[in-house]
């Protein structure tokens, strides 16, 4: 029934300057200027000004923010990106996201609020104020000729049940 329509454009991973492997644990605030991979555990917070990727292994208990996020791993925290969120479907985020772009995979766990930044490009149809204040779309004009009965003419503003 629904087909998936996977894109080939994801969180950039052509160059990963800091790895922190399976058996590593840092704690504190990691700063980056490139893109970076956790793989292990990082207790606190990533500042990056590039991507970051929580590979499958990984855990993060903290906020990261950063231009590109994918999640693959585990996420105790919120998640901020100027551009894009990714969650594959082993990705689990327990906190917040804010973002332009979000992709969550079939699979995938989240659990928190979502704040996604609205284009200002993407405006109601011009015709959208007037259908919802007052004028009556066709439909909506047979429905009320047809309910004028014997009792005279009368509003029609909710379907009935039949």
């Amino acid at each position: 029934m629904f087909k998936s329509k996977k894109k080939l454009d994801t969180v950039n991973t052509s160059i990963i300057n800091t790895i922190i492997g399976n058996n590593s644990k840092i704690e504190g605030v990691l700063y980056a200027s490139d893109s970076t991979r956790v793989d292990g555990v990082l207790q606190g917070k990533i500042l990056s000004e590039s991507s970051v990727i929580v590979g499958e292994s990984g855990i993060v208990r903290g906020d990261i923010q950063a231009m590109e996020i994918l999640v693959a791993g585990t996420v105790y925290g919120n998640l901020t990106a100027e551009q894009r969120i990714e969650l594959t479907e082993t990705g689990c985020v327990l906190g917040d996201l804010i973002t332009k772009t979000l992709v969550i995979d079939e699979g995938a766990s989240f659990k928190g609020n979502c704040m996604m930044e609205v284009m200002e490009d993407r405006k109601a149809p011009e015709n959208f104020s007037a259908d919802f204040h007052g004028k009556a779309s066709p439909g909506q004009e047979k429905v009320k000729k047809e309910a004028k009965g014997k009792e005279g003419p009368k509003e029609v503003n909710e379907v009935e049940k039949i």
